[in-house]
């Protein structure tokens, strides 16, 4: 067993207003995305949901001085970072320039010239001429670099988004969103976010903004290099600029990805092949040789540069992959031959360690060990170790290296990820003092990894329906991560070890009769015997959507397994079955272009089947038919079918459909006794109506009065209604409901308005009293409140509550009780506890049984 623990999230009380599925619903409520306006504006934003960039301070005065070099022709450099987003920022800088008719510069320190701004460059660039610097993604802890620029006379922008830890420098003008002062609260961009507010500003000016949308592909590959949080501008930012890289109009970038991808033309791109694949080659010109090799990259237009620079930017990540992994197996030798994971902090300093690649290293000794780790490269001849340091949840590195600053040259960072340079003779007395600190501040349940659950669902759910609302969710990433699902009680088979090292494991997961194949687990094979073991496993795991030949696969990638502890709740799986939101998307492969066809489907004893007219066209997914069949079953369910989309492919059609639930009623009943039996049976199966809705029906059909029934809310108006409706429909006879209520789910069944309409054949007034009442004697009148009218025959419910009923509301204490009844449990289970009902001595329910009392 692996020594983790499962946290399940937890999120407010959903809002009934927005019909969506509640799974979905349930992720963005525990991101603190609640309510019908917040919902919608994260599934649906807008690139004209981005800021107003002037409301970032000093972004207008960086904007006019910029603009004041152009008209006078002075010169302005870029000074940016090695990394992705320093790479990313500076390219965006000089290609938005160029476009207006800049002519600028940039300078990139190689790595071991240090992180920022330093003396020695800013010098060098006053004597190439420069008139202006603008910094990117650094800059804002260099007062005394800033102070040096000034005294050569040689302005400074400041365009980052680093904490402000020792105020505003002395620049002519500042940029970052941490600014407290700044109009605009949020304060998550990256380097190349910030930077892009100066362009999206300046582009304005000159009333060419929408030009500054398509550098959002660069903007997009320093954000999610840089691991900032996917929520707000960051997520628009991301989710434009991933549509963008496809057929991205920079050169280089476009020849990169035609070598990465076969069809970089077709590919949805995601930020896994952002942060995994495309930042990682421009990060290792800057780990192993020059940074500018990036930038020069992204902004040349010439093929034959390009090609040369994408060859070696490859080759240098190869080189790169080769040191990470040599350091990463000689880091974990170390490790186990001195025990060094019994410590609360692993610490690894060793001569040889490449300073590029040292953080990687860090953060899979933290994912491998899951303990904070510092691996520190030293340098003999200059008597110093350079350090990164990774940390895991409940353990802030930066406060823990405030503690003794004496022991370091420099240091700096946050609370997962920090960097020093420290003396070598420093080196142990760091290593105890930071272990002390860490065990006067950890517990041994610090150490277990949590796997944080968004959501149990089941397994009928994961299909194309579900699979393709989750995409709504994206981009994924920090602050957004891709939801991790649980399911319990499943069964496998066809285990097995996969991997030319035999470390990944391979299996099919089975439940409710439904299998899906060829589950993957990276780097699991330490839990084989763990499953071996058990004939039933929880698995947590994420959800991706691919396609094989023409067709969609869906695709478990598992993050963890443990043995299972609880049994299947019937119940519970029966009520979340009932809580589905349709319509459901889903997908059916033929030969046919079915484009015009009507739909229709066919249900067997094993199979739901779609029929075009006598002819069979297609078959569901398992997942969906399984839905299809249960909800017919235990609910009494019709559905029906209408075509979304085709898609021709090379192999078939892709018919994309959407299955609804169908309301329509038809009888051939010609006595009304029959007609009403099978009206009741539409709506209630096999319940009956129950005392006031029979009296009040009795009284409108039988006796012919005006009535006015007085009941309560859940005693069954609707299904009063909607009786009422259907009768005079299959007479294809009018019948009117006046309310001012929300009666939306009654439209199926007749026509709604606030006001009385002339030319209906029957009145339904809900709730509200009707004046000046038509002479005749087709009127109902339904009032929660006790009221009267003259000449109405009037019906009060006067009903009691069995004193063995206790009412719980909150459904998941509800489903907790041995016995209990909601609207949510299949018709035969409530036909069932209605029959007992006297039996139980206490019988936990939710309003819903008021209906049948």
């Amino acid at each position: 067993m692996r020594n983790t623990k499962w946290l399940y999230k937890t999120y407010e009380k959903l809002d009934n207003n927005i019909n969506f599925d509640k799974d979905i619903l349930s992720i963005l409520s525990s991101r603190g995305i609640n309510g019908k306006n917040q919902v919608d504006k994260f599934l649906n934003s807008q690139l004209m949901d981005l800021p107003n960039p002037y409301d970032y301070i000093d972004v207008e005065k960086a904007v006019n001085k910029i603009l004041e070099c152009k008209n006078n022709s002075k010169s302005i450099w870029i000074y940016g970072d090695y990394d992705v987003d320093g790479i990313t920022s500076t390219s965006l800088l000089y290609l938005a320039f160029k476009e207006i008719g800049l002519n600028p510069n940039f300078y990139i320190p190689l790595r071991d010239e240090g992180y920022g701004l330093n003396k020695e460059a800013i010098s060098y660039i006053k004597e190439q001429g420069a008139d202006l610097i603008i910094t990117v993604d650094c800059g804002i802890s260099s007062h005394t670099e800033i102070n040096h620029s000034n005294n050569l006379g040689l302005d400074i922008i400041i365009t980052d988004h680093h904490e402000i830890n020792n105020g505003i420098p002395n620049a002519y003008a500042t940029i970052n969103p941490k600014r407290e002062d700044n109009k605009d609260s949020f304060n998550l961009l990256a380097g190349v976010g910030t930077a892009f507010m100066v362009i999206l500003a300046l582009f304005e000016k000159l009333n060419i903004k929408n030009n500054a949308y398509k550098y959002l592909d660069i903007v997009a590959l320093g954000t999610v290099a840089d691991i900032v949080p996917l929520i707000g501008y960051n997520r628009i930012i991301v989710k434009h600029g991933l549509e963008l890289l496809k057929s991205s109009k920079w050169t280089g970038l476009n020849m990169l990805l035609k070598r990465i991808y076969e069809n970089p033309m077709e590919k949805k791109f995601d930020t896994y092949d952002v942060g995994f694949i495309i930042a990682p080659i421009f990060n290792a010109a800057g780990r192993l040789e020059d940074a500018k090799m990036g930038v020069t990259l992204l902004t040349s237009e010439d093929h034959v540069v390009c090609d040369q620079l994408i060859y070696n930017m490859i080759n240098k990540n190869s080189e790169r992959k080769d040191i990470q992994e040599k350091i990463l197996q000689r880091a974990i030798d170390i490790i186990e031959k001195n025990s060094l994971d019994k410590n609360n902090i692993i610490v690894v300093a060793e001569e040889g360690f490449h300073h590029g690649v040292i953080g990687i290293v860090a953060s899979k000794i933290v994912d491998k060990y899951y303990k904070p780790c510092v691996i520190m490269e030293i340098k003999p001849k200059e008597g110093i170790a350079t350090a990164s340091c990774r940390s895991i949840e409940g353990f802030n590195m930066i406060e823990m290296l405030n503690t003794f600053p004496e022991l370091f040259l420099k240091y700096g960072g946050h609370a997962g990820a920090a960097g020093f340079s420290i003396p070598i003779e420093n080196i142990s007395q760091f290593s105890e003092r930071i272990n002390l600190q860490a065990e006067a501040v950890m517990d041994a349940t610090d150490f277990i990894k949590p796997i944080k659950i968004d959501r149990e669902i089941s397994f009928y759910k994961i299909s194309y329906d579900l699979l393709e609302k989750l995409s709504l969710l994206e981009p994924y990433g920090f602050g957004n991560p891709s939801p991790l699902f649980a399911v319990t009680n499943c069964h496998y088979s066809n285990l097995r070890k996969i991997g030319k090292e035999e470390n990944h494991l391979m299996l099919n997961l089975i439940k409710d009769g439904l299998e899906i194949k060829n589950c993957v687990w990276f780097n699991g094979e330490d839990m084989f015997d763990t499953i071996v073991n058990n004939k039933e496993i929880d698995v947590a795991f994420k959800l991706k959507l691919e396609s094989y030949k023409d067709k969609y696969q869906y695709k478990i990638f598992i993050e963890d397994v443990k043995p299972s502890q609880e049994k299947i709740n019937y119940r519970e799986e029966m009520m979340n079955l009932y809580d589905l939101t349709f319509p459901i998307e889903a997908v059916f492969y033929t030969r046919k272009d079915l484009s015009e066809s009507k739909l229709n489907l066919n249900f067997t004893n094993n199979e739901v089947t779609i029929y075009s007219g006598m002819n069979l066209v297609g078959y569901l997914d398992p997942q969906i038919q399984y839905i299809l069949k249960t909800l017919k079953e235990k609910f009494n369910y019709n559905f029906s079918i209408e075509i979304k989309n085709v898609i021709p492919k090379p192999e078939n059609y892709n018919i994309h459909i959407l299955i609804k639930k169908d309301f329509s009623f038809s009888s051939l009943a010609i006595k009304p006794g029959e007609l009403f039996k099978d009206i009741k049976n539409h709506l209630i199966g096999d319940f009956n109506y129950n005392k006031i809705q029979k009296e009040i029906l009795g009284s409108i059909f039988k006796e012919k009065l005006n009535t006015l029934g007085i009941l309560n809310k859940g005693r069954g108006i609707n299904t009063i209604i909607k009786t009422i409706g259907l009768y005079f429909k299959s007479l294809n006879k009018k019948v009117l409901l006046i309310t001012d209520e929300n009666s939306s789910d009654l439209n199926n069944y007749l026509t709604i308005s606030n006001n009385y309409l002339p030319e209906f054949d029957f009145y339904i007034y809900l709730n509200i009293i009707p004046e000046n009442i038509p002479k005749n004697n087709n009127i109902l009148v339904l009032s929660t409140k006790d009221i009267s009218i003259d000449n109405f025959n009037t019906i009060k419910d006067n009903f009691n509550i069995p004193t063995n009923i206790e009412f719980i509301e909150d459904e998941k204490e509800l489903i907790s009780k041995e016995y209990f009844y909601s609207k949510k449990l299949p018709i035969s289970d409530r036909i069932n506890i209605q029959n007992k009902l006297n039996t139980f001595k206490i019988l936990y329910s939710s309003k819903d049984i008021l209906i049948i009392l």
